[in-house]
């Protein structure tokens, strides 16, 4: 058997179909190739469209591009699907028709390392979170490797870590729809709100997926929760009524009762010991506090010193695309939180600037309700300037929310796009305010990424303190 231990292959296997040829999909026939097992990497795009095609033509692995036929199946020992291969495809229906054993790209790379895992998981702050442990891992000097969702595939590393190195993993529910195995010894669960319905279909199923990450645990692992949200406190509930369960520990920014790290007169207590206070973190937000607090504690759990911990979060700046400072331009901060891809994430990101906000929606509807963000809209927000696809979907909410008489909803302007939203934002904006990108939705009707939102962001803010000279 290839791998370690439990955690090992299924004997027997030979052949391998890897579906999907981006990040993930390659790193995973890569690291099968490497272990002699006979790879075939199959990718319903065309070749322009693949862009590590160059690079994977050096290896012992047979790439397949265009329609996914059944017949790929023939022969194949084990499956592994990219993260972006829904359920619903049919050369995923076929393997599930067929019997075959499928794997997502994590539990196929957990099953080829010896290492550790911290897994962080949840709708919104995954990134951050992460790399918030990660920084305090490097803080404290313990050998560590960043990776999973943020943009690392878990497979890129499995040949490079130290054994002892801990992997600091975030997940999203896309690559937790085939874990089996994987077991972190501590686990992070977040939040969870409307997101990804398109296609998980209901929360309950969006959360089932999410609590996999959870499942292999047992008593020597730890699951920290958010006692803050109804359905991570109902998931907790299950889990620690489970036979041989983890232990179940929650954080809180609501005061101690119940929690182990908590919140309280704007000071951390991190597993029932003071550490420091709000006015010293660079990070700002209730959103952010709980990110901090579900970090911090999964360090302590992993062995890391307060010390270490506290300098960390004292030093630790946030990262790009999540409330991103963009710059200051006559007196009108700009912030790209270009990751806030959903109402939630939105609504957390007007808590950090309550108040004079030209904030700038849209892109791709994910089936969100845009009502409640309209509601948080009122008082706080000068102006929303409509992007994108789901344009109109938001315009319809705010007009609803108006008929039921709330009082003072900002004016609505359609942008179409980022770049003329930018600079109506800069005309009209005052000094003391903020233009805020936080657009409720996916980014993909107009870019490739939230990445590149983001980035078009950033740029046409530098060009606005240009001109400003």
């Amino acid at each position: 058997m290839v791998g370690v231990g439990e955690r090992a292959l299924p004997a027997g296997v030979k052949r391998v179909l890897v579906l999907g040829a981006g990040r993930s999909g390659s790193a995973a026939a890569r690291a099968l190739s490497r272990r002699g097992l006979s790879v075939v990497l199959s990718d319903s795009k065309a070749e322009a469209e693949v862009q590590d095609l160059a690079s994977l033509r050096g290896w012992q692995i047979e790439v397949v591009l265009g329609p996914q036929g059944e017949t790929q199946l023939d022969g194949v020992d084990l499956v592994v699907k990219s993260p972006g291969i829904p359920e619903t495809a049919a050369i995923v229906q076929a393997v599930r028709r067929r019997g075959l054993t499928l794997y997502s790209e994590v539990e196929l790379a957990f099953r080829l390392v010896p290492n550790p895992f911290c897994a962080i998981t949840g709708t919104n702050g995954k990134t951050t979170t992460t790399a918030l442990l990660g920084h305090m891992f490097a803080t404290a000097g313990r050998p560590m490797r960043v990776v999973g969702n943020i943009g690392v595939a878990l497979s890129s590393v499995i040949d490079e870590a130290e054994a002892e190195a801990e992997l600091v993993t975030e997940l999203s529910s896309f690559q937790l729809e085939d874990v089996h195995a994987f077991r972190p010894e501590v686990g992070i669960l977040l939040n969870l709100t409307q997101d990804h319905l398109d296609r998980h279909g209901t929360m309950e199923h969006y959360l089932e997926i999410k609590g996999r990450m959870f499942q292999k645990q047992g008593p020597a692992d730890v699951a920290v929760l958010n006692a803050a949200d109804g359905w991570v406190r109902e998931f907790g509930q299950a889990l620690a009524a489970r036979t041989d369960p983890p232990r179940v520990m929650y954080f809180s920014t609501a005061g101690p009762q119940g929690a182990e790290s908590w919140l309280e007169d704007d000071r951390l207590h991190v597993l029932g010991r003071p550490s420091l206070s709000v006015g010293r973190l660079q990070l700002r937000g209730p959103h952010n506090m709980e990110n901090c607090l579900a970090a911090a504690s999964a360090a302590l759990l992993r062995g890391l010193s307060l010390e270490a911990v506290e300098e960390a979060l004292r030093t630790f700046a946030g990262v790009e695309h999540r409330l991103q400072k963009a710059g200051n331009v006559r007196g009108v901060e700009y912030v790209n939180d270009s990751k806030a891809t959903n109402v939630e994430a939105a609504l957390k990101a007007l808590g950090a600037y309550p108040r004079g906000v030209h904030l700038i929606l849209g892109g791709r509807d994910k089936a969100s309700d845009y009502e409640p963000l309209a509601r948080a809209c009122a008082g706080g927000c000068v102006s929303v300037y409509l992007i994108g696809e789901a344009a109109p979907l938001i315009r319809a909410a705010f007009a609803e929310v108006e008929k039921s008489g709330v009082p003072r909803l900002p004016v609505l302007l359609d942008m179409g796009d980022l770049e003329r939203a930018v600079a109506v934002a800069a005309a009209r904006a005052q000094r003391g305010e903020v233009v805020l990108l936080a657009p409720a939705c996916a980014s993909f009707d107009q870019y490739r990424s939230f990445e590149e939102r983001g980035d078009h962001f950033m740029r046409l803010v530098a060009q606005q303190a240009k001109r400003a000279g």
